[in-house]
């Protein structure tokens, strides 16, 4: 059995990844499969790599809009990815997303 986790987001500092400039993190809940719970925060023109989802995704853009699967998602979207599927989501304007990972992402070329 697992212990509650409770956590007041604005206490955390946003994480930038070091190989995807002005994309950045914080990390809510490690999966015990190394899946997570995590926000995602694009600053406008900030792109994620190409990557493929083993376990599949899903999110729910909480500010701003995410550009996915050819089409810019506002706050309010909610969108799955299935396992296996690979995509590159980026932001024109700018966005926070909360993403929940089943399983860790395989980066890819």
């Amino acid at each position: 059995m697992h212990d509650a986790i409770q956590i007041r987001v604005e206490e955390r500092e946003w994480r930038e990844f070091s190989d995807a400039p002005g994309v950045s993190y914080k990390t809510l809940r490690k999966h015990d499969n190394g899946g997570l719970t995590l926000l995602l925060r694009f600053a406008p023109g900030a792109r994620y790599h190409t990557h493929k989802h083993p376990g599949g995704e899903e999110y729910y853009v909480l500010d701003g809009e995410l550009n996915d699967l050819g089409k810019a998602w506002p706050a309010g979207s909610y969108i799955w990815h299935p396992p296996g599927s690979v995509h590159r989501p980026a932001s024109t304007s700018g966005c926070v997303v909360l993403v929940i990972l089943p399983q860790a992402v395989e980066l890819m070329g």
